[in-house]
């Protein structure tokens, strides 16, 4: 017989050696006359060996051409019947290793080989089709190679004991390696990532630092007695470091977005106001290329969203600002409607379109990755990093929208985005119409199609019958007809940039004649202060400041009614436009070790009449802080003897023993970190330390009043007015040097903390000029 199975097969049913047993019986049946048993047996014999013997023929070609070991276990004898290429998987010769279950098991990994008989002999009591295990095997070389192991029962007693067993043996230890080569190459990765980190941050503040430096130092310089040519030089110095900061902004938020540490907040604010504050940061760029910004916000958009109002802008600013930028005439609109409403939630579309230069098909897909730009030719015209698509892209995704465009050379470009924002559990009616407004009558001069038909669209939400003209001779016609047949217009709403005989030529003629309409001049940014001082010399009551939203054109016709808006009195109040004044004199803790930052420091609060001291490092602070009292410490971060985290730590350690000796009235020093780390994980640590506020270098002027009003309302002292010392936008009037009109919104706090009023107000020079909005 040629097959050793068999022969071992027949040793077990008759005993000795198994053939020779078999044999005799035959025989004796051929002595009985049983011919045909004889005959049969011999025959079924022969074919089982072939059979067996094609098996094991089978079982070497399928090794041979997979790499795969097939083996057939007798469980009752604990031996190995079948199958010797794992043998040689492992090194050995097939004549090498004893051919046991028990010595098979012996060359396991130990701490492989109790789960793989846990395995195996749970699914011999499961009767699942298969068990399937990794382990490790040791070679002829003594080092440890990596198998893959599917085995199965494959016969059993009458009891249901399992009796044979076969099991596949797959060497894997060039998969293993390439997983172990992943995992090392990741962790390599997260640790680059984790450096990349740490170097930001401190190219971050090392950057920051002195630019906090030149750009306070250069507001300072612009405040004082300058020539015409020495302010020209300071103001390109002041562009040129934000242009700067801009570029370290870029980049570190591609880094947090790449490394997945941009997080997004989630609360309730109103985006109509969100929006206007957005693209008005940048009307006096769009202005000064001529270009008219408009605002396009469709009545169904709801007031309040849930979401996150920062990364908002951050998009919004990035592609209206890019339109901008590759836009040399025409417009730039941001329109806004509502995508797709489901319960919860309702996505936003947002489209902005320019007349620029156009994007080549080629390069739509390109520029949304990350320093790529349309042109990358050494004499583009136009600069920047290529970021600002591709963080734009990704904070799209992030907020569960997409972002994609249309454009043609030569024609330009429309970017549309969607976002997803959840709607306000605390639903607000939409504002009604003001019914002093409903039946009124309005006449626009807009050379601007696409500006003019926007605002007559929101005048007549407001219930203003409205007619729009292109120019100053079909103006005045319209007017003449209209005082006619004795219907005047009641309001006449003028661009001042037209030539005449519309724009400031109409507005000049306003003066010289009796007439009953009601003027309202549209400014742009561009030139505000010089036009903003001829209205008030023309004696024009209301203006209105593009791009205009719903809520300023309804302020001006209040104004332009009267001079009261949503029953708040505009009545005028001082605040000094240049140097602010908080409203209470503070004792303050500098903490600062750079010397050109502690001057600039200094000089900010001493014009607001604050006293500060000064410490150079965290240890004097904490020597400064045992011998007087302060209300507000202003904390540097990296410092040397002792930074600010530490610093502050010791503070408050020391904070908690003066609480057990004194009155319960105790009230911890009001700590304000400031620093020019800006990853969100420095102010968590900031936070964590015991501060109660963060300022981001370069230090600004109205963040830092801000920040001080904060910690006057939460200590609950003083007539501190909170104010943003920005203009208010909705109002119309952007920041601009000297007397120009000036609308502030603020808070003051009584002695209890709560708000006492809030409102607008103008400051004293442009009491009769300008619309304001509470």
């Amino acid at each position: 017989m040629k097959s050793r199975l068999l022969t071992r097969q027949l040793q077990e049913v008759f005993g000795g050696d198994g053939e020779p047993q078999f044999r005799q019986l035959v025989e004796a049946a051929r002595a009985a006359q049983q011919t045909e048993l004889v005959q049969g047996l011999e025959k079924l014999l022969g074919q089982v060996d072939s059979a067996y013997g094609a098996y094991v023929g089978l079982n070497n070609w399928q090794g041979m051409l997979s790499g795969d070991a097939l083996a057939d276990w007798n469980l009752r004898s604990g031996t190995i019947e079948s199958g010797r290429h794992w043998k040689e998987m492992l090194g050995y010769g097939s004549d090498e290793l004893d051919n046991t279950i028990a010595h098979w098991q012996r060359l396991v990994h130990p701490e492989d080989l109790r789960a793989l008989l846990a395995r195996m002999a749970a699914q011999a009591q499961s009767k699942e089709h298969y068990f399937q295990a990794e382990c490790r095997l040791k070679a002829r070389d003594g080092q440890w190679r990596w198998f893959l192991l599917r085995g199965a029962v494959a016969a059993c007693d009458a009891d249901g004991e399992p009796l044979r067993l076969l099991l596949l043996q797959r060497d894997i230890s060039e998969v293993k390696a390439v997983e172990a080569a992943l995992i090392s190459a990741k962790e390599a990765a997260e640790a680059a990532n984790k450096a990349r980190g740490a170097f930001l941050a401190n190219m971050s503040h090392e950057i920051r630092t002195p630019m906090n430096g030149i750009i306070g130092m250069t507001e300072l310089a612009l405040d004082t007695e300058l020539d015409a040519e020495q302010r020209h030089y300071l103001k390109t110095v002041k562009s040129s470091a934000e242009a700067l900061l801009t570029i370290v902004n870029d980049i570190l938020d591609f880094s947090k977005i790449e490394a997945g540490k941009v997080r997004f907040e989630s609360i309730p604010f109103l985006i109509h106001d969100a929006l206007l504050e957005s693209i008005r940061v940048l009307a006096v760029s769009a202005h000064k290329k001529s270009l008219e910004l408009i605002a396009d916000i469709r009545p169904e958009v709801p007031q309040r969203v849930v979401g996150d109002p920062t990364r908002l802008r951050q998009v919004i600013i990035n592609l209206v600002g890019n339109a901008i930028k590759f836009t040399e005439r025409g417009e730039v609109a941001l329109e806004v409607v509502v995508d797709q409403q489901t319960d919860g939630s309702v996505f936003l579309r947002f489209s902005i379109r320019d007349t620029g230069i156009g994007i080549p098909p080629e390069k739509q897909q390109a520029i949304f990755e990350a320093f790529s730009q349309a042109d990358v030719s050494t004499t583009r015209r136009f600069g920047g990093t290529g970021l600002g698509l591709a963080i734009s892209a990704r904070l799209v995704q992030l907020m569960d929208g997409r972002i994609w465009l249309e454009s043609a050379p030569g024609v330009g470009s429309v970017f549309h985005f969607t976002i997803r924002f959840g709607t306000d559990s605390e639903i607000r009616p939409r504002p009604v119409p003001d019914a002093r407004f409903r039946g009124r009558r309005a006449l626009v001069i807009e050379d601007n199609a696409t500006a003019g038909q926007g605002l007559v669209e929101m005048l007549e939400r407001l219930g203003v019958q409205t007619a729009l003209v292109a120019d100053g001779g079909a103006a005045e016609a319209a007017i003449e007809r209209t005082r006619a047949v004795d219907f005047s217009y009641d309001y006449i709403f003028v661009d001042a940039k037209m030539d005449a005989p519309a724009g400031f030529a109409l507005a000049e003629g306003w003066r010289n004649g009796a007439r009953g309409e009601r003027l309202v001049v549209m400014l742009t940014t561009e030139n505000q202060r010089q036009d903003l001082a001829r209205l008030r010399e023309i004696g024009v009551s209301a203006h209105l400041v593009k791009p205009i939203g719903a809520d300023d054109l309804a302020d001006a016709l209040g104004l332009a009614e009267g001079g009261d808006v949503g029953g708040l009195s505009l009545a005028p109040f001082d605040l000094d436009v240049q140097q602010p004044d908080s409203g209470r004199n503070l004792r303050i803790l500098l903490v600062e070790d750079n010397p050109v930052n502690q001057e600039l420091a200094v000089r900010l609060l001493e014009r607001s009449s604050h006293h500060v001291v000064v410490a150079n490092n965290g240890a004097e602070a904490v020597e400064l802080f045992d011998s007087g009292q302060f209300d507000v410490i202003l904390m540097g971060m990296q410092m040397p003897v002792m930074g600010g985290i530490e610093a502050t730590e010791a503070i408050r350690s020391r904070e908690m023993r003066r609480s057990w000796v004194v009155s319960s009235e105790f009230r911890q020093v009001y700590i304000i970190a400031m620093t020019a780390n800006v990853m969100a994980s420095d102010r968590e640590r900031c936070l964590e330390a015991g501060m109660n506020d963060y300022l981001a270098k370069p230090l600004r002027p109205e963040q830092l009043c801000a920040a001080l009003a904060r910690s006057c309302e939460a200590s609950g002292g003083g007539q501190l007015l909170d104010a943003d010392l920005s203009p208010l936008p909705a109002g119309g009037a952007a920041r601009s040097e000297g007397g120009a009109a000036q609308h502030w919104r603020c808070r003051t706090f009584r002695d209890d903390g709560q708000h006492a009023a809030r409102g607008v107000g103008r400051s004293p020079q442009s009491a009769k000029s300008g619309a304001g909005r509470g």
